[in-house]
């Protein structure tokens, strides 16, 4: 597979301007970053890029479009990643100080935030259909296989996507530590961070296919 250079380069550019626009990726890294550290936001912006690697696969092989063209996949999809984001931002406004106070240094607690990351993307249906429908705007079926090529351009999508969210939740990380020290700052940080997770949910359950 070869991909022409000004064609990469067109898609780099695209892939880093829409990945630098706020969204619910985003949002999902910071509020991690803000409630256990700088590396739990690292790691939320790895599983959402994981997520996005299994997008690529998907809108490779062809399952994808099963999604863009059955209501029925698309409706299990959203309602899955609406309960699960609900589920995780009720468990946040219910942690207490001890909890937070722990910033996501455990091993068990990052690889949960990692699965977190990588189900909430997989669970949107909406980066399904983002996916068969940006991606092979780049590519070019004289230059070798069609689903190499999106496998490929989805995987580098992903790639900037981690650099972008990973920098969101890094700050997000010490400017959560900087307001942990002042008193009562742990339970408002919980509020927030549930509260936004809570909402990316009903957001995502109230999205429409078109």
């Amino acid at each position: 597979m070869m991909l022409e250079s000004a064609q990469l380069g067109l898609f780099l550019v695209a892939a880093l301007a829409l990945n630098i626009t706020p969204g619910p990726d985003m949002l999902f890294t910071a509020a991690n970053g803000m409630r256990q550290g700088a590396r739990a936001g690292m790691i939320s912006a790895a599983g959402i890029s994981c997520g996005g690697v299994v997008h690529s696969t998907l809108a490779a092989i062809g399952v994808s479009a099963v999604v863009a063209a059955s209501d029925m996949a698309f409706d299990i999809l959203r309602f899955a990643g609406a309960a699960y984001l609900v589920w995780i931002g009720l468990r946040s406004l219910r942690a207490d100080d001890t909890f937070l106070m722990s910033r996501g240094s455990k091993g068990t607690g990052l690889v949960r935030l990692f699965r977190q990351g990588m189900l909430t993307n997989i669970f949107n249906p909406k980066v399904a259909l983002f996916f068969i429908a940006f991606l092979p705007q780049f590519t070019n079926p004289e230059t070798g296989s069609m689903a190499v090529q999106i496998f490929f351009l989805g995987f580098l999508f992903s790639l900037t996507g981690i650099f972008i969210n990973g920098a969101v939740g890094i700050f997000a990380g010490r400017a959560g530590q900087v307001l942990l020290q002042r008193p009562g700052a742990a339970k408002w940080i919980a509020r927030l961070s549930g509260t936004m997770l809570a909402g990316l949910g009903i957001r995502l359950l109230f999205l429409e296919k078109s």
